[in-house]
């Protein structure tokens, strides 16, 4: 079924994204109101998995902690994209490629 999946937003995605999607109603938990800011990205994955949402970034050094994970075979979710595309895309196209994704059914 489609439909807005549970978020948690790195510190390091634009404001503009980070309350575009909260005022679009999706569900998101920002990681400086859990940890301030400067916190570690391991410790932020771990909590983000935990609580069963998918962890939103475009920090680059975030993939090595996902890969860690993808070999060690624990379950997490991400949505990513680069600083280059950051640079790129403006907040409203970053902010409807998520609500394209929204609309997009599920595989069996």
């Amino acid at each position: 079924m489609p439909g807005r999946l549970p978020l948690f937003l790195d510190a390091c995605v634009r404001g503009a994204v980070t309350e575009g999607l909260l005022r679009r109603g999706w569900d998101g938990v920002r990681a400086v109101d859990l940890s301030g800011e400067g916190a570690k990205d391991p410790p932020l994955f771990e909590h983000a998995a935990s609580l069963g949402r998918v962890f939103v970034t475009n920090d680059g050094p975030l993939h090595e902690v996902a890969l860690e994970w993808l070999r060690e075979g624990r379950p997490f979710r991400m949505i990513y994209w680069s600083k280059n595309d950051d640079r790129r895309c403006t907040a409203g196209q970053i902010l409807d490629a998520f609500d394209e994704l929204a609309a997009q059914e599920d595989d069996p």
